[in-house]
């Protein structure tokens, strides 16, 4: 893929272009305008869509699997959750009824077919919409303001996906005992050598929003030099200053339930953005299998398996949305 066609001007969309009179296919491609602004681990955008009317198919795209930091695909079909629930919040925004089919073992991962004699789903009326353009990931320190408890409770009642479980962390012990997990994260995958250079590969590429310069410099400093140490303790204090440390959590590693986990993750983080909340997903410690366990562990989650986890909090805005590959780069053609 051509690094020269990252753009921001993706995050500009009118939604009066709705082409509303126009086919359904018209609609679905206007749609996939939203989903492309999902988040996805190194900014990767790991998805490709196959239109037909209105059936859109949503594929893995294996060419920006991160296969060093997320060699499971956890990540990767979070990723495409996320872009889904981006797709199902435009469509019912334009009053568009939709169904969703899984594929656990096959290609596609899921279908929506658009349906526009039907009503959207009653349970998407989250009114999220607005948030979809607004929405950025915050990697600044969190300020030491609590987030309320009736706000909490809106956040909870975002997850509601039946295989997927929220746990919002406010124990600063618990806070602390994940914030030295983290630190011992990061220390480990920066020790890899394949993690650095695929880390380096995409800092280089422009994905994570820096200047050509910038980016060069940063993929040399990360592809050849083991800087875990700076990074344990930034990330480290980053997980301290948070007053909330949120875990999705499911009882399986089926990749549809990973998608479902990344629909109520993006639901969430549209829902903390449109009230003013920051959320900074941290992915280090679930890239190591046994981090993971004791992350469980340190839940009193035994018998659930942590998928996602984020921070929240209150913070100052970031400079602004990273890029984005425009639309056309993901849609493949049925072969």
């Amino acid at each position: 893929m051509d690094t020269h066609d990252l753009t921001k001007d993706v995050w500009r969309i009118d939604a009066a272009e709705f082409p509303a009179d126009g086919s359904i296919e018209k609609r679905a491609r206007f749609l996939l305008r939203y989903a492309i602004l999902a988040p996805s681990s190194h900014n990767s955008q790991p998805w490709a869509f196959t239109v037909d009317g209105g059936s859109i198919e949503i594929h893995a795209a294996e060419d920006r699997w991160l296969d060093a930091a997320d060699p499971d695909k956890r990540e990767l079909y979070v990723s495409l959750g996320c872009a889904i629930e981006n797709l199902c919040i435009a469509a019912a925004h334009f009053d568009l009824g939709y169904e969703i089919e899984y594929h656990d073992d096959a290609t596609p991962i899921s279908v929506v077919t658009l349906r526009p004699d039907a009503k959207p789903p009653s349970d998407r009326s989250f009114g999220l919409f607005g948030a979809i353009t607004e929405r950025t990931t915050n990697h600044l320190p969190f300020e030491a303001t609590a987030v309320s408890d009736a706000l909490l409770e809106q956040l909870r009642a975002c997850v509601i996906e039946d295989d997927v479980s929220v746990r919002l962390v406010a124990d600063p012990e618990l806070n602390e005992s994940i914030a030295a997990l983290q630190a011992e994260a990061d220390q480990r995958q920066l020790a890899d050598s394949a993690y650095r250079r695929e880390l380096g590969y995409w800092i280089g590429t422009g994905a994570l929003g820096d200047s050509w310069l910038k980016a060069r410099i940063g993929q040399a400093v990360v592809s050849h030099l083991n800087v875990g140490s700076r990074e344990a303790q930034k990330n480290s204090k980053l997980v301290r200053s948070a007053p909330i440390v949120a875990v999705l959590t499911t009882d399986s590693d089926a990749p549809t339930v990973r998608v479902e986990t990344g629909r109520s993750f993006q639901r969430l983080a549209l829902a903390a953005s449109a009230e003013g909340v920051a959320v900074h997903p941290m992915s280090q410690i679930l890239e190591r299998p046994a981090m993971r366990a004791e992350l469980a562990t340190l839940l009193d989650a035994d018998d659930a398996l942590p998928q996602h986890l984020f921070r929240l909090g209150y913070a100052a805005e970031e400079a602004g949305h990273t890029p984005r590959w425009p639309l056309e780069k993901f849609l493949v053609e049925r072969t």
